[in-house]
């Protein structure tokens, strides 16, 4: 699928009550089978760079449940280059795989566990020095697909969007690289909406900013819609994904989608989304991470 061609489906919400308020979703998650979503987006760029600096290896970061890992194992894989992850993780927490680690094991990368300190340093870790001094001619992508090739990247997802026929943009956020990009390529009239799917992401306002003019700001971030933070959730929002599910047909998922979506829905009810708006939610993909038993 192309992406100038993206579906966006308008969403229906009888639980949402008399609103006055339209929402439509763009299928971001529909672009590609395996790296779908936000995650495409942001490899574009880097994964150009790449091809053009004839790299074999690539480096990059995430967790346990990070899509942008499984995105870049997969793209490895059809690449036919090496890939190595640096997980954010202690080494005895890498002997039981989440569904989303297995496929990045399978598809060929390999684990580099770093544990919440180390991790924190990213580049400047011990963890990294090593492979580095290892594998001296690799191209390492930062996480979550983050950089200016990232943003620009992600500045696609607004593309073949008609931005007269909206006036709110709603997306989950996990670096603040996809909400810099789609700030990037939005218009004045727009409202950018942001939902960080992890405790305490006040910082990540600061991610966002050096990436744009001084003159947009038309975006915010919602910080309360974490559910404690990364990578959890509870019976409340998995039992409203099913609800969205029955009603729309429309998948979401418990790390990222469903946090951004059951925010919408709240800002909806609450008032905070004035009545007339006219909202486009991002899909930005995750559906792999709705894969865990205690669903």
């Amino acid at each position: 699928m192309k992406i100038s061609t993206v579906p966006i489906q308008s969403i229906d919400l009888s639980f949402l009550g008399v609103h006055d308020v339209s929402v439509s979703v763009k299928r971001d998650d529909l672009v590609d089978p395996v790296i779908s979503g936000n995650k495409l987006y942001k490899l574009k760029y880097h994964l150009d760079a790449l091809k053009q600096q004839n790299k074999q290896t690539l480096i990059t970061f995430g967790g346990a449940y990070s899509n942008h890992l499984h995105a870049a194992a997969y793209a490895g894989k059809q690449l036919g280059i090496q890939t190595i992850g640096c997980i954010r993780a202690e080494a005895h927490e890498l002997k039981q795989l989440t569904p989303t680690l297995k496929d990045c094991v399978q598809w060929g990368m390999s684990l580099e566990p770093m544990s919440r300190s180390e991790y924190k340093l990213k580049r400047e870790s011990s963890t990294a020095n090593v492979l580095e001094e290892k594998y001296p001619d690799a191209y390492w992508i930062p996480e979550g697909g983050a950089g200016e090739l990232g943003v620009k990247g992600a500045e696609l997802m607004l593309a073949g969007v008609d931005h007269s026929q909206f006036d709110t943009v709603m997306l989950a956020c996990g670096t603040g690289t996809t909400l810099a990009g789609v700030i990037r390529a939005s218009s004045d009239n727009m409202q950018i909406i942001g939902v960080p799917v992890l405790k305490g992401a006040k910082w990540m306002a600061g991610e966002v900013e050096p990436y744009l003019s001084t003159s947009q700001t038309n975006w915010q971030l919602v910080l309360d819609y974490h559910f404690s933070g990364y990578g959890k959730w509870n019976q409340e929002l998995i039992e409203f994904i099913q609800l969205v599910e029955t009603e729309t047909k429309l998948k979401l998922d418990p790390v990222y989608t469903g946090k951004a979506f059951y925010a919408l829905v709240d800002l909806i009810k609450s008032g905070k989304i004035n009545k007339g708006s006219r909202v486009l939610f991002l899909h930005t993909g995750g559906l792999q991470g709705f894969r865990n038993e205690s669903f």
